[in-house]
């Protein structure tokens, strides 16, 4: 019997370190994947850690906050804004002046204007910003910030000045370009806006004001019989 009984227990032993070390391996491969995943940022070059959907963004922990700042102020080398941007190099045929106003930019075959530009990061524009209170979370936007910036366009005008150029005396050369501003995307920018307070409801009241109103006169009736019980009482012992 004790042959038989060591037996079963090697057995048993043997069994447990043979599979051990499968749960072990698969513990560890399975947690990480189900609880975070990688997102590559279009911006830089490396890989950040992020929460696996989009709504734990305003639930991250002090820590996981820490290591996203840490992350992006060693790739930048410059403070972390609340809310992400990227950069572009742009080189477009057009762009929108200060009167809102379509305009032509200069080019031509070894010519181009190029602009840089900061602009929120699509999975940021209209969101919430981070790194800021729980509670005040929800009452914030990250929204994109516009400036202006020179640029040799085409000018709207022209044909005016033509016009006025046909009924003068000048007849000096003149070029339909002109230096003016176009508008260009500069920052995102955290905003906060108040919470609405809470209208206060006033019909409650009102309504018992008028319900101790229509009491007043039955009241005052029994009051008035009340009296007239009391003398003839008093009359009559």
């Amino acid at each position: 019997m004790r042959i038989e009984a060591l037996r079963a227990l090697i057995a048993v032993v043997w069994l447990t370190a043979l599979l051990w070390p499968k749960f072990t391996v698969a513990d560890n491969f399975t947690q990480p994947i189900s609880s975070r995943i990688t997102r590559e940022d279009p911006s830089s070059e490396y890989n950040w850690i992020l929460p696996q959907t989009d709504k734990p963004k305003l639930e991250l922990t002090y820590r996981e906050m820490q290591n996203i700042l840490r992350i992006e102020e060693a790739e930048k080398g410059k403070p972390v804004g609340c809310c992400r941007t990227v950069e572009y190099h742009i080189s477009p045929a057009g762009g929108s002046n200060r009167s809102n106003m379509y305009v032509e930019l200069y080019r031509d075959s070894t010519t181009n204007q190029s602009f840089y530009e900061v602009s929120c990061h699509p999975d940021y524009v209209d969101k919430p910003c981070r790194f800021i209170d729980r509670k005040l979370a929800p009452q914030s936007k990250c929204v994109q910030q516009y400036s202006f910036s020179y640029a040799l366009i085409k000018d709207p005008d022209e044909h005016k000045h033509r016009h006025k150029a046909h009924h003068s005396e000048d007849t000096g050369p003149r070029t339909p370009w002109i230096l003016d501003h176009i508008r260009i995307r500069s920052g995102c920018a955290c905003q906060l806006t108040s919470k609405p307070k809470k209208k206060r409801v006033t019909n409650g009241t009102k309504v018992k004001k008028d319900k101790s109103k229509t009491r007043r006169p039955h009241d005052q009736e029994f009051d008035d019989n009340s009296k007239d019980n009391y003398s003839i009482k008093n009359r009559h012992p």
